[in-house]
């Protein structure tokens, strides 16, 4: 310690007031108590004015402040006691500081000299490359030869002297070395000789350096270096085992030895061969210590170390016998002292083959491993002597060696086939040697821990013969007892037939009691017994207690899965007819097959419940049988006749096969197959007419899924499996008669024009149509609880279109037509009541296909579309609690009978037969579709036409007589369908329909012409009437439009006229005149002249009606007067009321527009009809898209709801129009569900006078948007010419309308 402090380098003394500041402990703990005081007090009078959570966070605050100062007070303190580790810091400080001034002086002064006293001084000549070099190079490379020699001395002898002494001294010691060649151990692996020394290593012992100090043979070896070989890594952790002091006098001593010594090798290896050695059985025995201490010594233990012998001895798997641990087994490490060439030698005791020995040439000795291998043979030569004993038992059986990490035998228990958890798995304990015995299925067994006695005891074959027989009946037991739990059975205990079974044979005791969980009263019972030559024996007893008595009857586990027992609940057995008995093979007793035994037995039983209701119900069958392929059981039936009351003796013919199966896979169903020869229908919608082969496809076999309601077996599903076999084939009988009588007529004739689907007897599905893709669908169904109707059920569809090449009943050349829905849905429930009354086939495929073409034009026709009433509830000054309906309805009145519904106008459409209809107008009352004849007649041929014309129906050609609808017999058939009224269904109806209040009188003919006298139509008349055109617009849909338009319209009028006569509360029109007709609409109006205007206004004059040529809705507008519009301005006019007034549906909208036609202000009516076609055809590329907002809802008054208003306004002076602007966005935005949602509605108030446009204030939403600014940016700009503004400013806001987000 006082070397060290005078080796420290002596620190100068700090200056008062130079080192850091420093103040006295006393003062800063007190400063910290005043200041607590201080805070102290503060709280104490500030507390009582608080509140009670206020005190408590005060008081937790001062607590935490107060700790927090106290602790750093206390590492203040704690720091004083080691504060003069760092005093040195100070003068540390001090010490850099003051060199750093030394520094900066240094350099002052030296700045000082450069440029005051150094000014003229000069370097010599000689110097100058040397300078150059230090400024450019940064070195010093030209160091005078003096200072070199004075610091770097010369080298006594040079490289090349060195290298070539060092040659010669391997030469030397090489040829001493060959002298003793042959005297040298054999354990000596290495001998290197390299810079004039020998070096000789011995691998786990030691490794010794030599040199000669001369080339004399007389030169003593010099020993240079012992390096000591042996490790340990196990204890030592592969420190050094011997101690520098020790290697230093070994040595001194060998050193002397080999002066003295004629063999100087042999004396080095012996002596330290010798002292490894002893080292090597140090470390064995310090391992052994160790590893056999603690609770190890139950099992191994060292029975005797002698150093000076050289003999270590350990003994392992020891035996306790009279209060003492001996074992035979022993391991011997000992060292060789007649062979000095060997190292550790170890011997066992018995003696083995495979044994391990010491690797001492590593030098990393282990006596755990040694130990650890010893065992590991041990271990494996006991188990193999165990095998050869196991098999001798019997039965044999091949006992493998097994196991990875330790050595195993597997010895199958129940056979080859055996699970892995079934195996008897045998091993030896490492540590005591004893035999374990496992079987993972039994758990800890009493019977295994005798077995491993048994064992090691090696007794007699017979008795482990017998313990191996207990095992196998414990784990047959246990494997059933786990099959079981997913089965149709339960376990028994055996206390319950104690006392039943005592009138019995007697069981063998090992046995399991299994009832069947729907066969309560039946007992499966399992009983075991040891066999040497099979194992197990295994039996099986079928036990059922009914009525309180037992029966009791043997079974073989394989009779079971092989042969078919005798039944009690067969009728009738041909000896011939039952396959010879298979040969019974052996019971292995696996758990699939005990699975298989069980479901055949709670099949069987479930099969004599259905048996049972069989023959309850008359039904006749066969013996329970067992099918050859796949192992099921079948139950054929041969006669359900007396059970079918309703089925015809053909359809009993037709069925060659009936039987049922049980199929348990996934869940309990009972497939029910049934094969029927004579189809009378084949399915050929799929494939050509003349590629079905009829006759290989008149046999059809349907496998029919039938679920039980009770499980496998129960009287519940025994009823409810034979009530649905019996069902379906009741289904079968009835549709079997009605497809029969059709099958002719189809085969004869209707395949031209229909196709069969499928027919599964137990639904016909039938395509007809153009491109048969109209399906109609028959079954038959029976209605249970409480009415138990039965019925056929007749449902229509639509399928995959099929073009066909043949004739169709229609004579339509356009009758191609996307179908989408079956208009037949329409009529199903009368269709379907029509073929309950009549059972023909032949009717209803008739009907379907007369009726198909018709029904298609109506339903298309008839678009689902609904019409507001509000604006004509409101103009009739009547309230209406829903002011909507639907624009067009279709009414069935029976299957020939359809009315359509438009409006107030009612269209009778009489379904005949030669692809002709009816129309006629039922509507109330008088006659309400007026040209009815006139509109027709642009779709008739000429001969239509022609018999339309004539004065009475009944002069035709074409009517029908009162015949009837007939059948085709399957004899006599025509050519086409339509090429004889009679055998249409629908031919008995006749044109001369009576009116809807008297349908049972004669045609009776009105007042006001033939309106309601029917009008013969074709198929392809209807279709053209009623189909769209590429413009999108329907003549029919035109023509009742125009109408029912005119109707209201003329009506509302006249109405909204009576409500604001007289009335100042709103600006109103004056109708000059106001004409309606069926036909026609026509008012006339004031022109709106403001007052600066000299002249008289001009007159409007509008007429709206049907036109005759088009029959559709026209508008024709005329100007009396002076400064009328223009020609062009009037048909835009003319072209936008049809377009978009009349179609909006609201009358209203027609007031709106007069007031636009009354602007008789210069250019204001051309402003207006060129934002009208503007809206028609907007073609400009802008963000909005104006148009005229014709109506609008408005509150007025004390009216407590908000009415329609129109969108174009008149003052009463005629200088200012209200028009009410909607802007629509120009492209459309997909995600906006709503039309209405992205729409802005504006109302500009056009002043005529001024030529200026507003905005009309509405309150706070004015300001949202910059069309107050557009607008007065226009209004400005337009004030002083003679252009009207209404344009430029409607313009200028479809550019640049915004809104202020």
């Amino acid at each position: 310690m006082d070397d060290e402090e005078y080796m420290k380098p002596m620190l100068p003394t700090v200056p008062e007031k130079c080192g850091p500041p420093v103040i006295p402990l006393g003062h800063l703990i007190e400063f910290a108590v005043q200041q607590i005081f201080h805070e102290l007090t503060v709280l104490s009078e500030l507390l009582p004015k608080k509140l009670d959570s206020d005190r408590k966070i005060s008081i937790v605050q001062f607590a935490h402040s107060t700790r927090v100062l106290f602790i750093k007070l206390l590492a203040v303190v704690k720091w004083v006691k080691s504060s003069k580790k760092f005093e040195s810091c100070a003068s540390i400080c001090y010490f850099l500081d003051q060199q750093s001034q030394y520094f900066v002086d240094t350099a002052d002064r030296l700045v000082q000299l450069a440029r005051e006293e150094l000014v003229f001084a000069r370097l010599p000549t000689f110097q100058v490359a040397l300078a150059v070099d230090v400024l450019t190079a940064g070195t010093f490379p030209r160091l005078p030869l003096c200072i070199k020699n004075r610091f770097i001395p010369d080298p006594p002898i040079t490289p090349r002297e060195e290298a070539c002494v060092l040659a010669r001294l391997n030469q030397v010691i090489q040829y001493r070395l060959s002298s003793y060649g042959t005297k040298l151990s054999p354990r000596i692996s290495k001998t290197v000789i390299r810079n004039g020394m020998v070096t000789m290593t011995v691998n786990g012992e030691f490794e010794v350096s030599l040199t000669l100090l001369g080339e004399r043979p007389t030169t003593k070896w010099t020993l240079l270096n012992i390096r000591i070989l042996v490790e340990d890594y196990e204890i030592g952790f592969g420190t050094k085992l011997v101690h520098p002091l020790q290697v230093n006098m070994l040595h001194n001593v060998l050193q002397l030895r080999m002066d003295k010594s004629l063999e100087p090798f042999q004396e080095v290896y012996s002596l330290l061969h010798s002292f490894a050695q002893m080292l090597q059985l140090d470390v064995l025995f310090c391992q052994a210590t160790q590893v056999l201490s603690g609770d190890m010594c139950q099992y191994a233990v060292i029975e005797r170390y002698d150093r000076n012998m050289g003999i270590l001895i350990l003994a392992y798997w020891l035996k306790r016998t009279y209060n003492r641990y001996t074992s035979q087994y022993r391991i011997k490490i000992f060292i060789d002292k007649e062979n000095e060439n060997n190292g550790l030698r170890v011997r066992h005791f018995p003696v083995g083959k495979g044994l391990p020995y010491i690797d001492d040439r590593s030098g990393r000795l282990s006596i755990n491993r040694l130990l650890s291998e010893t065992v590991g043979v041990r271990c494996r030569e006991r188990l193999l002597r165990i095998r050869e004993r196991l098999g001798l038992l019997k039965p044999p059986v091949i006992v493998s060696l097994t196991g990875r990490a330790a050595p195993t035998l597997t010895y199958p228990l129940l056979g080859a086939q055996s699970h892995v958890d079934e195996m008897l798995v045998l091993s030896i304990n490492d540590f005591s040697g004893n035999v374990i015995a496992i079987v993972r299925a039994l758990g800890p067994s009493l019977e295994l821990r005798e077995l491993e006695q048994l064992i090691d005891d090696r007794v007699p074959l017979q008795t482990i013969t017998d313990k191996m027989g207990r095992l196998r009946i414990l784990l047959m037991l246990e494997r059933y007892r786990k099959a079981v739990a997913p089965l149709p059975v339960r376990i028994v205990p055996e206390n319950v037939f104690c006392t039943r079974l005592s009138s019995l044979p007697e069981l063998p005791p090992d046995r399991i009691y299994l009832q069947f969980i729907k066969e309560e009263m039946y007992y499966l019972i399992v009983s075991f017994t040891p066999n040497e030559q099979t194992g197990v024996n295994i039996d099986m007893y079928l036990l059922s207690n009914i009525e309180r008595k037992l029966n009791m009857v043997r079974l073989h586990p394989s009779q079971l899965l092989t042969t078919l027992p005798e039944s009690s609940f067969s009728n009738a057995r041909n000896e011939d007819d039952l396959e010879p008995p298979a040969k019974r093979r052996r019971w292995l007793g696996d758990r699939r097959l005990l699975t298989s035994a069980v479901a055949t037995l709670d099949d069987r039983l479930a099969f004599m419940r259905i048996c049972e209701e069989l023959d309850r119900r008359k039904v006749k069958y066969k013996p329970l049988t067992v099918e050859p392929t796949v192992g099921g059981l079948i139950l054929h039936i041969t006669d359900f006749s007396e059970a079918v009351p309703s089925g015809s003796d053909d359809f009993f013919s037709s069925v060659i096969n009936c039987c049922l199966r049980l199929d348990t896979r996934t869940r309990v169903i009972w497939p029910f197959e049934c094969t029927l020869i004579n189809t009378p229908l084949v399915a050929d919608f799929y494939e050509p007419i003349m590629c079905v082969d009829y006759e290989s496809a008149k046999t059809k076999t349907t496998v029919m899924e039938i679920h039980g309601s009770g499980g496998v077996s129960s009287p519940n599903t025994s009823e409810s499996v034979s009530t649905h076999m019996i069902d379906r084939l009741i289904v079968f009988a009835h549709m079997f008669d009605p497809v029969k009588e059709f099958a002719a007529a189809y085969y004869s004739h209707y395949n031209k024009y229909c196709n069969i689907v499928a027919f599964t007897y137990h639904k016909l599905v039938l395509a007809y149509g153009s491109n048969r893709n109209m399906l109609m669908m028959l079954s038959w169904r029976t209605q249970k609880a409480p009415n138990n109707k039965q019925y056929f059920y007749l449902t229509f569809g639509i399928g995959p279109n099929r073009p066909t090449t043949t004739v169709d009943l229609t004579n339509s050349e356009t009758y191609n037509f996307h179908m989408l829905w079956n208009p037949h849905v329409l009529l199903a429930s009368r269709l379907q009541e029509r073929f309950n009354k009549r059972r023909s086939l032949i009717d209803l495929v008739q009907y379907l296909i007369d009726s198909v073409a018709p029904l298609f034009a109506l339903h298309s026709f008839t678009r689902i579309r609904l019409q507001s009433l509000r604006a004509f509830c409101q103009m009739m000054c009547y309230d209406a609690s829903l002011a909507l309906s639907l624009q067009v309805t279709i009414a069935i009145v029976d299957e020939y009978r359809i009315r359509l519904i438009y409006g107030h106008m009612h269209l009778e459409f009489l379904l005949l037969g030669n692809s002709r209809i009816g129309l006629r107008d039922c509507s109330l009352g008088s006659a309400c579709v007026f040209r009815l004849l006139q509109f027709c007649s642009n779709f008739l041929n000429s001969e239509l036409r022609n018999m339309n014309e004539e004065k009475s129906p009944s002069a035709f050609g074409w009517t029908g007589s009162g015949s009837g609808p007939g059948s085709l017999p399957c004899h006599q058939m025509v050519r086409s369908p339509a090429s004889r009224i009679v055998s249409s269904p629908m031919s008995h109806m006749s044109l001369s329909v009576p009116p809807i209040d008297s349908f049972g009188s004669s045609l009776r003919y009105s007042s006001d012409g033939r309106s309601k006298t029917p009008i013969l139509l074709d198929h392809d008349s209807l279709l053209c009437m009623t189909s769209v055109d590429e413009s999108g617009s329907c003549p029919l849909d035109q023509y009742l439009f125009a109408l029912a338009y005119l109707s209201k319209l003329g009506p509302a009028l006249e109405g909204y006229r009576r409500e604001h006569r007289g009335s100042g509360a709103h600006p109103i029109i004056q109708f000059r005149q106001l004409i309606t007709t069926p036909e026609s609409v026509r008012l006339s109006v004031l022109g709106a002249a403001p007052p600066n205007l000299k002249h008289e206004p001009f007159l409007v004059n509008m007429n709206i009606y049907l036109d005759e040529e088009t029959m559709s809705l026209k508008m024709k507008l005329d100007f009396d007067g002076e400064d009328i519009p223009a020609d062009s301005d009037i048909r835009t006019a003319e072209l936008y009321f049809i377009r978009f007034v009349a179609r909006l549906g609201n009358e209203i909208a027609v007031v709106a527009f007069a007031n636009a036609c009354r602007l008789a202000a210069p250019g204001a009516f051309s402003a207006i009809a060129r934002i009208m076609s503007m809206q028609m055809n907007w073609t400009e590329d802008t963000p909005w898209r104006p148009s005229i907002q014709l109506v609008m809802w408005s509150q007025e008054g004390s009216v407590p709801r908000a009415r329609i208003s129109p969108g174009i306004v008149i003052d009463q002076t005629n200088i200012s129009v209200l028009i009410l602007l909607c802007l629509r966005p120009a492209r459309h935005n997909p995600s906006e569900k709503n039309a209405d949602a992205s729409k802005h509605l504006i109302p500009l108030i056009y002043n005529t006078q001024t030529n200026t446009v507003a905005r009309r204030s509405s309150g706070a939403d004015d300001d949202a948007s910059n069309a107050t600014t557009v607008l007065s940016n226009v209004s400005e700009q337009y004030s002083l010419t003679n252009e009207p503004a209404l344009w430029p400013a409607i313009y200028s806001l479809a550019h640049n309308f915004a809104i202020q987000r």
